[in-house]
């Protein structure tokens, strides 16, 4: 992580004090760098997501999944089904138009290998936040923006 720090609001920083700009850039900067090291294993970030989230909630369907995560319909379907293609989840009737999620075998390997590739990835971008800290902040981040879904 990069030691450069500036003041909070510098004058000639039109961005200092706005918090979204600061969030946004964390993480489009995490973002891409967590892709590269999910690369390697035939993974994106949204798909270790499904991946964790099945791992999580086993039998949870596609729609509740969405909601979740935040994915819109229209882009779960072709998640899922990429998912589906490639042997890592299984789908499973409920109801009517209802399925169940789960992860297959292979499915659960590289869910596991995706959350130890991920687990790195955490420490080399926040691991030196103290313990109590981080869990702070994830708390205070959740709660933002859990209150606007």
């Amino acid at each position: 992580m990069d030691k450069k720090q500036t003041s909070p609001a510098a004058a000639d920083d039109p961005f200092g004090s706005l918090v979204g700009y600061h969030l946004r850039r964390l993480s489009v900067l995490a973002m891409t760098d967590l892709s590269k090291a999910l690369a390697p294993l035939g993974l994106k970030p949204a798909d270790a997501s499904v991946l964790f989230s099945l791992a999580a909630n086993p039998g949870i369907t596609q729609s509740d999944m969405g909601k979740t995560l935040g994915i819109r319909r229209a882009n779960m379907a072709p998640l899922i089904a990429a998912l589906v293609e490639r042997g890592l989840i299984d789908r499973q009737a409920v109801d009517g138009r209802s399925q169940a999620l789960r992860l297959s075998a292979s499915g659960r390997l590289l869910q596991s290998q995706a959350r130890k590739v991920t687990e790195t990835h955490e420490q080399l971008w926040f691991g030196e936040l103290a313990p109590d800290a981080r869990g702070d902040l994830i708390a205070l981040l959740r709660g933002l923006w859990q209150e606007r879904v």
